[in-house]
C-alpha cells in the first residue's frame, strides 16, 4: 500500500512495516522526507472486507497521540529503531501527519470516522498539519493497476549526420550507431516500444537476415535496411554540430521498426557489432498531448509493411487497461504480437484467444423471430460471431471492423476475460476428444466444425456459471461444462442431422442462412423440453416429493 500511496519501492516499503505486539496500532511507519509528511498505516485485511472497528481505530489514534508525545517506551523494538527517523520527522517545521486505515472494503463505519474527524480536529487547531483518507478496495485496486503502468522511456541518443524539420510541428532525423541502439533495447526493454503495434518476434524469417547483416556487413547495413520511426514528447538538442549532437528524447518510443531493433540488439548479444553499422531513425515531437496523431503517425508508418489486424488491436486503450488488469491476478495478456506470445503457457494468452473465446461465450443465442421483435436488442446474436469465427476468424479482430466493438468493450474485465479463455479451451478438449472417438463421418464433421455453435449454447444455457467471478474453474464447474457440452451436442445433432441431404456441416456452421434457421430449431426445441420439466414438476404430487427433485434447467 505504502508504494502506491508514497512512490517507494518494494524493499522500502517493506522496511516501514511496525506490525506486531505493542505497535500502538501502527502496523506501518514511513517519514516521506520529500513529501514532507509522517505517514501512520492500519491495515485490516478481513476475510469479507470489513473496515477496521471503532475499538481498532482508537487504538491506532492512541498510539500516534504516543509517538508525537514522545512515549517511545510505549512500543515495540520495530518502532523503537527507528526513533531516529521519528524523532527527525516530528522535528521538522511543516511536517504533515497522514493517517491512512487500509481495509478492503469501501466504507469506514461512522464511529471510527468521528473519532479520526475528533484527532484531526485537535491536531489542525493551530495550523492544518494532520488529515486521514481511508484506503478501501477501490483506491488499493487502483494502486496496483498504476504499478503495472508502462515505463517511461527518457533517453540520450547521438545522431549523426542529422537534420530537422520545425514545421508545422518538430521532427530530426540522421544516423543512430546499430551499437546504441543495441544498448537502447537492452536498457529499456519492451517499455521502448510502448506505442508499436507490435514488440519483437524473435529471430524468424526476415530478422534473421537482418542480424546476419548487421554482423556480417556492418559497413552497407544503412543501404540495406528501412531504418527507424519514433515518437516522443519532447525533443531536447545539447550543443553539436549537424555532423554530430546529442539529443535527449523525453517519452521515446519507436513505432516502426521492432523487428529491426530487436533482431541488433539480438546480433549484440553474439558479439560486439561494429561501429560502422549505422541505420537512418526518425523521431518526431508528438508532445504530451499529442491525442490522436500518435496513433496516426503509428498507423500509417507500419501500413508500408505486410501487418494484420490484430497488430492494429493494439492501438485499443482497453487492451493495455486489460493486460494491466491481468497482470495483478498474474496471468500474462499478449495483445501485441511477439516471441514470448508464441509460447504456450497455462498462465498466459493472446487477443486473439480472448476474441475467439469472448465472441462464443458472451453473447446469447437469439431466435431470429426475437431478433425482428427488438432490433435494437443490447447485445449482438451469438449466432453472428460464432458464424463469423468459423468463416472469417480475423474479423474478430479487426479495430474498425462490425465485431471487435462488441467484443473488447470499455466494461470488459480482465476476469471476464481470462474466465472466458480457459472455458473455451475446457470444451474445445472435449470437443476435439469426441471428434477423434466417433468413427462415423457425419458425427466426426460435427464435432470438428460445429464446435463454436455448441459453445454458444451452452453460454446460453449457463450464463451464471460463465460470468462467475473466479480465475480457475472449480471441479462442480467441469463436471457442470461436460455433462451441459455433451447433452446439447447430441441435441444439436439431431436437430442438425436432417439438414445434410443437401449440404454439409461446414457450409452449415460458416453461413448465417443455415446457421441462424438452425439456432431457431434448437432454442424451439429447448424450450419444449423446459415446458415439458416445468408441466412434470407441476404435476408430481407435493408428498411424493423427494427434497432434491426440483426443476432443472437443462
Amino acid at each position: 500500500m505504502l508504494v502506491g500511496l508514497c512512490g517507494i519501492d518494494d524493499t522500502m516499503a517493506v522496511g516501514a512495516i511496525t506490525d506486531g505486539k505493542n505497535d500502538g496500532g501502527i502496523d506501518a511507519l514511513f517519514f516521506d522526507r520529500t513529501g514532507s509528511r509522517l505517514v501512520f498505516v492500519q491495515a485490516k485485511f478481513k476475510r469479507g472486507g470489513a473496515a477496521p472497528s471503532q475499538e481498532e481505530m482508537l487504538k491506532t489514534i492512541n498510539g500516534i497521540r504516543a509517538l508525537l508525545e514522545r512515549r517511545f517506551g510505549d512500543f515495540n523494538q520495530a518502532i523503537q529503531g527507528r526513533l531516529d527517523e521519528i524523532e527527525e520527522a516530528l522535528d521538522t517545521a511543516g511536517v504533515r501527519i497522514e493517517v491512512v486505515p487500509a481495509f478492503l472494503g469501501d466504507t469506514l463505519g461512522p464511529h471510527a470516522t468521528a473519532d479520526l474527524n475528533a484527532l484531526q480536529a485537535d491536531m489542525n487547531r493551530f495550523a492544518p498539519r494532520m488529515a486521514w483518507e481511508a484506503a478501501g478496495l477501490s483506491k488499493v485496486h487502483n494502486w496496483l493497476i498504476a504499478e503495472q503502468m508502462p515505463v517511461t522511456v527518457n533517453a540520450q541518443v547521438t545522431l549523426e549526420n542529422w537534420s530537422c524539420i520545425t514545421a508545422p510541428r518538430n521532427a530530426v532525423y540522421g544516423q543512430i550507431s546499430a551499437a546504441e541502439l543495441a544498448q537502447l533495447v537492452e536498457d529499456h526493454g519492451k517499455a521502448l516500444f510502448e506505442r508499436n503495434i507490435r514488440h519483437y518476434l524473435g529471430s524468424v524469417g526476415v530478422n534473421l537476415a537482418i542480424e546476419r547483416t548487421v554482423r556480417g556487413r556492418p559497413g552497407d547495413f544503412f543501404y540495406l535496411n528501412n531504418g527507424l520511426t519514433a515518437v516522443a514528447d519532447r525533443i531536447t538538442p545539447a550543443a553539436g554540430t549537424n555532423a554530430r549532437c546529442v539529443f535527449g528524447f523525453k517519452n521515446l518510443s519507436i513505432v516502426n521498426g521492432a523487428q529491426t531493433a530487436g533482431s541488433i540488439a539480438n546480433a549484440a548479444i553474439a558479439g560486439t557489432i561494429s561501429p560502422d553499422a549505422k541505420l537512418l531513425i526518425t523521431i518526431i515531437e508528438i508532445g504530451p498531448g499529442a491525442g490522436d496523431f500518435g496513433l496516426e503517425i503509428t498507423r500509417a508508418r507500419n501500413h508500408q509493411n505486410v501487418v494484420r489486424g490484430v497488430d492494429f488491436a493494439a492501438l485499443d486503450p482497453n487492451q493495455e487497461r486489460l493486460r494491466q488488469e491481468l497482470a495483478l491476478a498474474g496471468i500474462t495478456y499478449h495483445y501485441r504480437p511477439s516471441a514470448e506470445a508464441r509460447a504456450r503457457r497455462e498462465d498466459a494468452f493472446t487477443l486473439e484467444e480472448a476474441a475467439v473465446a469472448l465472441a462464443c461465450l458472451s453473447f446469447p443465442v437469439v431466435h431470429s423471430r426475437d431478433a425482428h421483435a427488438a432490433p435494437r436488442r443490447a447485445h449482438p446474436n451469438a449466432v453472428d460471431l460464432v458464424v463469423t469465427a468459423k468463416k472469417e476468424i480475423g474479423r474478430l479482430w479487426e479495430q474498425d471492423g462490425a465485431h471487435y466493438g462488441q467484443i473488447f468493450t470499455p466494461s470488459l474485465s480482465g476476469l471476464k476475460t481470462c474466465r472466458a479463455v480457459r472455458i473455451f479451451g475446457f470444451i474445445d478438449q472435449i470437443l476435439a476428444d469426441s471428434e477423434r472417438s466417433e468413427t462415423a463421418y457425419h458425427r466426426r464433421m460435427f464435432f470438428r466444425h460445429g464446435r463454436y455453435f455448441v459453445m454458444a449454447f451452452v453460454a446460453h444455457r449457463l450464463p451464471d456459471l460463465i460470468r462467475r467471478s473466479d480465475l480457475a474453474l472449480s471441479e462442480a464447474d467441469r463436471t457442470t461444462l461436460s455433462r451441459k457440452v455433451n447433452e446439447l451436442s447430441e441435441l444439436i445433432y439431431a436437430v442438425s442431422h436432417p439438414w445434410l441431404t443437401s449440404k454439409g456441416y461446414l457450409s452449415i456452421f460458416r453461413n448465417l442462412t443455415d446457421a441462424q434457421p438452425l439456432a431457431n430449431a434448437v432454442l424451439d426445441r429447448l424450450a419444449e423440453q423446459d415446458a415439458a420439466a416445468r408441466l412434470a414438476a407441476s404435476s408430481t404430487p407435493a408428498s411424493t416429493s423427494s427434497p432434491s427433485s426440483g426443476t432443472h434447467n437443462p
